[in-house]
């Protein structure tokens, strides 16, 4: 069994991968048979794939030797590749084998269509631990009126099958989750998406959970990733549709730096003290730890979001911390993140609030499931949760 020093290590080299992205050639996932036995990514971002061939796979998620999940970018720069030798495959630095990685399988209900023909794994992805998330659109009112967060750029990963710029059909939702929950056991539903006008939002939520439960799913453990609703009321609406978890993503705790950053949210959700009054709100309605919201680390102090998210946590809300990447075509394109260091001191910190406040593993993962975020990672590790 690792040591904590060890699954330390192993979880500050994930994090450099992460920074540093791979160099991925096309030959290099050649023998690994994604889209059969491990599972492919779907949605694949022009900018993330350069000098990959037309209709190349790459997976959707890679393991470290313990369990710690990584998604990666490309980067012709990076330090790391891949090697590959009888069929295992290795990252490697400078030439040098680092650890072998493993690769997710292939969700069964990836195979299959709804019934008006479209592909499920168009409409929901498999994320890992038992849950099946949705993103709705990617579409963005705020990108539309230049509002949008300065480290988000939608617009890349639009028209990759023809269905990111549609809204999905609740149905065909209904009709995926179902089959997810048959084929492969699925416990746990996300549904997320771009950024839209509240009455639109809210009225297509409970029109999703309304076609699953005429889809007879009876027990729908599900999570409503939200815009923070100018009437808060929408938020006892959530949680009478099904719902049993809700996320509202602050992003920022400085109210000057989220200004600046989420311009949109300050000036179409009502502003920075409506949404923390909105998440308090949230989680007097779904209770204590069923309430989460998602910071991006290293946009601003790490004292300032320490102390908004030991705030939040006080009334029951499910921090989650995101690390900083630049996006191509964002307004913070280039800018580099803080050190690897720096994040991982960040995550110790969060973890020792969510620790304090009493959260369990349950409640850290599904308000806000992530099967590769900082947070949970180091709650693992702390807890011995990882052999």
């Amino acid at each position: 069994m690792a040591t904590k020093d060890e699954l330390y290590k192993e979880l500050e080299l994930k994090l450099r991968i992460e920074e540093e992205g791979l160099n991925v050639l096309p030959k290099d996932f050649k023998n690994l048979p994604l889209g059969t036995v491990y599972q492919e990514r779907v949605h694949q971002d022009p900018e993330k794939v350069t000098n990959i061939e037309p209709g190349t796979l790459l997976p959707s998620c890679v393991y470290t030797p313990h369990g710690l999940a990584f998604g990666f970018h490309w980067n012709g720069r990076s330090p790391f590749s891949v090697q590959e030798e009888d069929g295992n495959f290795f990252i490697a630095e400078g030439g040098k084998r680092l650890f072998q990685m493993t690769f997710q399988k292939r969700a069964k209900f990836y195979s299959e269509n709804t019934s008006d023909g479209i592909p499920m794994r168009w409409i929901a992805n498999n994320t890992g631990n038992g849950t099946t998330r949705v993103s709705y659109s990617n579409q963005c009112s705020l990108q539309d009126k230049g509002l949008d967060c300065k480290f988000c750029h939608g617009e890349p990963a639009r028209n990759h099958n023809g269905m990111a710029d549609q809204f999905k059909n609740p149905r065909q939702i209904a009709e995926t989750y179902k089959k997810a929950i048959e084929l492969d056991g699925s416990k746990h539903f996300q549904l997320t998406g771009g950024f839209v006008p509240e009455r639109r939002e809210v009225e297509y939520y409970l029109d999703v959970a309304e076609a699953m439960h005429e889809a007879g799913i009876e027990e729908l453990n599900a999570n409503a990733c939200v815009g923070s609703p100018l009437d808060l009321s929408a938020y006892d609406r959530y949680k009478e549709a099904g719902f049993q978890t809700v996320a509202s993503n602050l992003e920022i705790w400085d109210e000057g730096i989220f200004k600046a950053i989420c311009p949109g949210k300050e000036l179409e959700c009502g502003g920075h003290k409506h949404w923390i009054e909105g998440l308090k709100y949230a989680a007097q309605v779904f209770g204590f730890g069923n309430v989460g919201s998602n910071f991006v680390g290293g946009l601003e102090p790490k004292s300032s979001l320490l102390e908004g998210i030991d705030y939040l946590a006080g009334f029951g809300v499910v921090p989650n911390v995101s690390v900083f990447h630049a996006v191509p075509g964002s307004d913070l394109w280039q800018h580099r993140p803080p050190e690897v260091e720096w994040f991982l001191d960040l995550g110790r910190e969060v973890y020792k609030i969510v620790d304090k406040n009493g959260f369990t593993w349950d409640q850290l993962w599904h308000p806000v499931p992530s099967d590769s975020g900082i947070v949970h990672d180091i709650y693992r590790i702390e807890k011995g949760l990882i052999a």
